[in-house]
């Protein structure tokens, strides 16, 4: 049976990043959720069991629950730290954290930390939302096995394009603090040209040579195994003579190449090559402006049922350090966004 377009890119991005992976491939997000009641450890073990249950790629999960003193605590900034702190327990899964906060009960966060090639920012977005869903529902909102026949995905043979994890954290990886500050502001939603026009004007100011945009590859409605990330670059002469729309044109020209050349891979050799490739090709474009455009998911904010169990107020992420260190080079950076009814919040890097 021929492979689907969606079992193929999941395939690729198996076979995208460095192996075996380290802590540095581990990507760190956090919702938060206005709740009547906070949930407890026991509801969100309760709740990922579904997510584990017949998953092809994840065996295990790690679920702890951690309090500050209050959400300004624990910013972007620390992410990092925490995923270096719990590493050990959760390396060959992932982590899963109940966060709460003791100046206010009535917030709780969702923490996540899972290796990259197998989970991307928007993918960790919709699991965060299919788990506040579950524990809201009391019953399964992940439906993993549905999402398998859907989307077509023969199964039995992923296990071969699973990387391997490193147990122990070198000393080059023990990064804590993101090597770049993250401007953080909510602004009216804009239209994406409107939206590419300012990007625009940011990779001009500072002299960048390639917009680096991360664009989700499919939009299968099946969480989680829909939206891996294509990597596609306008070269700065494109950017400096193109409106935000032309810029738009461009890089959905750029995808629809790349998915002919994936449609051509067929064989787990196949996938090895291409999959090496990816980071290698990325660094061979220098003076990298990143930008990352969740678009408008008002959608699972949790306001569709039992809103005052959980409704999401807030969705935080970055890049794993082996990624968002290129964000701190000269004449690079990366702007990321994401809009809840009608808000949208910009996180742009700066560098240090």
């Amino acid at each position: 049976m021929p492979l689907s377009m969606v079992d193929k890119m999941i395939r690729l991005n198996l076979m995208s990043f460095p192996r075996p992976l380290g802590v540095t491939q581990f990507y760190p997000a956090l919702s938060t959720y206005s709740v009547e009641q906070p949930f407890s450890l026991g509801d969100f073990q309760d709740a990922v069991s579904h997510f584990l249950d017949k998953n092809p790629l994840f065996p295990k999960c790690y679920v702890i629950e951690r309090e500050f003193e209050d959400p300004e605590e624990f910013p972007i900034s620390s992410f990092q730290g925490i995923v270096l702190d719990e590493y050990p327990n959760y390396y060959d899964g992932f982590l899963l954290m109940s966060v709460r906060y003791k100046s206010n009960p009535n917030i709780q966060g969702i923490f996540t930390a899972f290796p990259m090639s197998m989970q991307d920012g928007y993918r960790c977005f919709r699991f965060h939302q299919a788990l506040m869903s579950t524990m809201k529902a009391g019953k399964d909102q992940f439906r993993i096995a549905e999402a398998i026949a859907e989307l077509e995905l023969q199964a039995a043979d992923l296990d071969q394009y699973l990387p391997a994890k490193k147990p122990s954290i070198d000393e080059h990886e023990a990064v804590r603090i993101m090597p770049w500050e993250l401007r953080e502001t909510v602004e009216p939603a804009q239209k994406i040209g409107s939206y590419l026009d300012m990007v625009k004007a940011e990779f001009l100011k500072r002299s960048s040579e390639n917009l680096l945009v991360m664009k989700n590859a499919s939009y299968a409605s099946s969480l989680p195994f829909g939206n891996h990330l294509m990597f596609l670059f306008v070269p700065r002469e494109v950017v400096a003579r193109s409106s935000g729309i032309q810029i738009r044109d461009y890089y959905r020209a750029l995808a629809a190449e790349a998915e002919k050349t994936v449609a051509q891979l067929e064989t787990p050799e196949d996938f090895a090559r291409a999959g090496e490739a990816v980071l290698p090709g990325i660094g061979a474009h220098p003076r990298r402006f990143g930008v990352n455009n969740y678009g408008d998911v008002s959608r699972y904010d949790g306001s569709d049922f039992c809103p005052a169990k959980g409704t999401l107020v807030k969705y935080q992420w970055h890049m794993p350090y082996v990624v968002s260190r290129g964000a701190a080079e000269e004449g690079s950076g990366m702007h990321m966004t994401i809009t809840i009814n009608g808000k949208a919040s910009y996180f742009l890097t700066e560098r240090r």
